[in-house]
């Protein structure tokens, strides 16, 4: 393992220890899934850690992280902490830097793990497909708004790609109509995502993950329903229907892509 890996995989067994004592489900997801298939681990050259948790324990599981470890992490989420941006939720180690953005200060850019949030939708096909219309349009009016606060940083990683300034310039342009209102859009965008309350729906969805809300609806009982796994030296909770999820997500899951093709984030600045 890598020196972050290694910092990652305790902020895991932490996270792990206090859903155990309050009572909280999740599942890892993402990448972590995909390590866990074929590696036991860790991918070698992975830099993240993806969870998933239900909207109804999260207020739980953040108040629990905060009172355990006031000390060692930090949260940072939608509608709880001022300025965030995001529509997922990040526990960063306190005291180290990992960072990715310049628009980011640094002290709010620790060795992190991101909970994506799981959301209820409706079991009524066109309440669903409402419901997705809704979300997406209101994710994609929050990108613009982020790329308008954060062009310049924009600009500078697109020079040289044509395309990719042609589109930063568009969506900094909704983004700045959109600016003066933009905390009653980060909000009500949160509201939308959290539209439907039944929690025992046949579908769930995680709309802030990678594929967004339609490439990201699963039923409840092939997603949800968790299994223990080996991951590293501890075990932790994974979709019990693992290949079906990983298949859904990534298509040949177990294929290694080339080292061009491999996922990984971009990092200005790492200390620990």
């Amino acid at each position: 393992m890598t020196e972050k890996q290694e910092h990652l995989l305790q902020l895991f067994r932490e996270l792990d220890e206090i859903c155990k004592k309050n009572n909280l489900r999740y599942v890892m997801a993402g990448g972590t899934a995909i390590g866990v298939v074929r590696n036991e681990g860790f991918i070698p050259w992975d830099d993240d850690v993806d969870m998933v948790v239900e909207r109804k324990y999260i207020e739980r599981l953040l108040d629990a992280i905060e009172q355990r470890y006031p000390d060692r992490y930090f949260v940072e989420a939608p509608l709880r902490t001022p300025g965030y941006l995001s529509s997922f939720i990040q526990i960063h180690r306190k005291n180290t830097v990992c960072r990715e953005y310049l628009e980011i200060p640094e002290e709010r850019c620790g060795i992190k793990i991101d909970i994506f949030v799981v959301e209820n939708t409706y079991d009524n096909a066109f309440l669903r497909r409402l419901h997705g219309m809704r979300v997406e349009a209101g994710l994609l009016l929050l990108s613009c708004y982020r790329m308008y606060l954060w062009r310049n940083e924009f600009y500078k990683l697109s020079r040289g790609n044509k395309k990719a300034a042609t589109m930063i310039h568009l969506k900094s342009f909704i983004g700045r109509l959109i600016a003066p209102t933009g905390k009653f859009w980060y909000a009500h965008v949160q509201r939308l995502m959290q539209m439907c309350s039944n929690d025992q729906s046949e579908y769930i969805v995680v709309p802030s993950g990678r594929k967004h809300f339609f490439g990201e609806l699963k039923l409840r009982s092939d997603f949800l329903c968790a299994q223990k796994r080996k991951f590293e030296d501890h075990e932790f909770l994974f979709p019990k229907n693992i290949d079906w999820y990983l298949s859904y997500m990534y298509g040949n899951y177990m294929d290694i892509p080339p080292k061009e093709k491999r996922e990984q984030h971009v990092v200005l600045k790492y200390q620990v």
